[in-house]
């Protein structure tokens, strides 16, 4: 009986049968890291501080905005 690696290559049902549990395993591990992976469900308060955070933060680039536009206003009339 040929060997590859020290994995039969016959085509007899005890190979067939390690084959299928060595897939199943391979399987399950994967879909269980996919699992572990995924993001989880996104809560609604987790929603509302990303909105708050958004909105702070709009906030905050407009001040700068105006703040800038203003010092180079004041920089253009003062001299």
């Amino acid at each position: 009986m040929p060997d590859f690696n020290s994995f039969p290559t016959d085509n007899s049902s005890s190979t067939n049968l390690k084959y299928d549990i060595i897939a199943s395993k391979f399987m399950t591990g994967i879909e269980n890291h996919r699992r572990r992976k995924s993001p989880s469900s996104t809560l609604p308060i987790q929603v509302i501080f990303y909105f708050v955070g958004a909105i702070l933060e709009l906030a905050l680039s407009i001040l700068v905005i105006v703040f800038l536009g203003l010092r180079w206003v004041w920089k253009m009339f003062s001299d």
